[in-house]
């Protein structure tokens, strides 16, 4: 017969991997899929809502202007073919990480034993959202959205914001089906 005194409750295992592993959002990125993304060659910033840290916003505008301009649009010196807008905002996500010890269940000489531990802390959550407007209209035509843990380092925060730009712009202009 097995012994139930060493078996312990999946329940409590997949509680304490569901709680450890924060979900977060990563990249997406939308657009407006009648909008021509091939004569859109110049670009100009209109404001939105900056980072709180000055820093961090220069770092988020130098790694987009960075991924514009491998994409081959320039700074406009008239009306340009797209204002870019961005929008950061910080948050706090509550994670408990639990573990448990012990035995559970019945044994021989009664109910089982056991301790649980659970860990409670806050992690910052950073969101950037990127929107590119008609320069004409100020219609929204692309927007990305990304959203992932902060780390207070200088040099890490420069690596994330690179990183994530980066991705973000990897799906710019968007494919397009043809007509």
């Amino acid at each position: 017969m097995r012994n139930r005194a060493m078996t312990i409750r999946p329940v409590a295992i997949l509680t304490a991997l569901v709680l450890a592993v924060p979900a977060f959002a990563g990249v997406t990125v939308d657009f407006d899929k009648e909008a021509d993304f091939t004569k859109l060659r110049t670009f100009a910033w209109m404001e939105g809502t900056p980072a709180k840290n000055e820093l961090n916003q220069k770092r988020i505008v130098a790694a987009i202007e960075k991924e514009l301009g491998l994409k081959g649009l320039k700074p406009a010196e008239g009306v340009p073919h797209l204002y870019v807008v961005t929008h950061v905002s910080t948050d706090e996500q509550v994670v408990m990480d639990s573990t448990s010890t012990g035995m559970y269940g019945h044994s021989y000489w009664g109910g089982g034993w056991g301790t649980t531990s659970v860990n409670v802390r806050t992690i910052p959550v950073g969101t950037l959202v990127v929107d590119l407007l008609d320069g004409a209209t100020k219609n929204l035509l692309w927007r990305g959205v990304a959203s992932d843990t902060m780390n207070p380092a200088p040099d890490k925060v420069e690596k994330k914001i690179n990183q994530v730009v980066a991705k973000m712009f990897s799906k710019f202009p968007p494919q397009q089906k043809k007509k």
